[in-house]
């Protein structure tokens, strides 16, 4: 495939296909990274690298050049960022075959399946286009960014992505506020086929009863148990009676510490296990 170029930008084509995201550990510490989920996309755009300053400029219809104009652009609100796009979609208006995608900044799933095709600089956050969340519960199987579905003040943030400032393949997730200038934030827009069918979501429950079968059994094993067995093991078998509360407490803290690092890793969701919403209604709420 080629890529799409405009007198300005690059668009460099990814395929469709599947990936996983998140994380199956069961560790307390990993709870923001769970579940582990199966998205499938379809084939789409992206750029290369963030959109630069000299990019910008020409964008806006600035007959000046701005000083370091290959250097990333930084610090732009979300409404400038809208300004922008639409500049881009104007471009593209004589172009039925383009018109056709959504220009939009990527949601993770895309740009995690685009990870080894981008350039990506140590040190820098990229603003993407899904709603703030605390965890991949009700995260989107089909690609498509995550509605905002608050009015409290988590409207007006984003998830983004910060490199490691020295690791090139290492990042973690974030939630920021776009509504405000930032420093050391970045961006890029995609080209993708809007989606048509009802969105596939990850579950929001999780399996209540289940994890808490799962961690009563595991701070019994790993806490409780041994802490009745140590003064036992040790010649203190009369301790075991007569300091039981101790001992108990004890044995819970234990349990706590553990499930905080380890824990059985839970269930990976699939394509196919995910939730069909019954209509449409929220791709046309996704605020860009």
């Amino acid at each position: 495939m080629e890529s799409i170029k405009t007198s300005t930008l690059e668009f460099v084509p990814v395929l469709s296909g599947s990936s996983w995201l998140g994380s199956d550990k069961g560790g307390w510490v990993y709870a923001s990274q769970r579940p582990r989920y199966e998205v499938r996309l379809p084939t789409f755009y992206i750029l290369k690298r963030p959109l630069s300053r000299g990019q910008v400029a020409k964008l806006l219809g600035e007959e000046h050049q701005p000083e370091d104009p290959d250097e990333p652009m930084m610090g732009l609100t979300i409404d400038e960022i809208r300004a922008l796009q639409n500049a881009i979609l104007s471009s593209f208006e004589s172009n039925q075959e383009i018109s056709a995608l959504e220009l939009r900044l990527p949601s993770f799933p895309e740009w995690n399946h685009a990870f080894s095709q981008i350039e990506l600089r140590p040190g820098i956050v990229e603003i993407l286009s899904d709603a703030a969340a605390t965890s991949h519960r009700g995260g989107m199987m089909d690609g498509r960014p995550r509605p905002v579905e608050t009015n409290g003040p988590l409207q007006h943030h984003r998830l983004a992505v910060e490199m490691h400032p020295r690791k090139h393949e290492s990042f973690a997730t974030s939630n920021i506020p776009v509504d405000r200038p930032l420093p050391n934030t970045v961006f890029r827009f995609v080209l993708s086929p809007p989606r048509t069918e009802p969105a596939r979501r990850v579950p929001k429950s999780a399996d209540v009863f289940g994890n808490l079968r799962t961690e009563i059994i595991w701070t019994t094993l790993l806490g409780i148990i041994p802490s009745f067995l140590i003064p036992v093991i040790r010649g203190f078998g009369s301790y075991a009676v007569d300091g039981w509360a101790n001992l108990l407490f004890g044995g819970l803290v234990a349990g706590f510490v553990t499930g905080a690092i380890w824990r059985p890793r839970r269930p990976s969701i699939p394509y196919e296990e995910g939730v069909q919403e019954l209509d449409d209604s929220l791709a046309a709420s996704v605020s860009q």
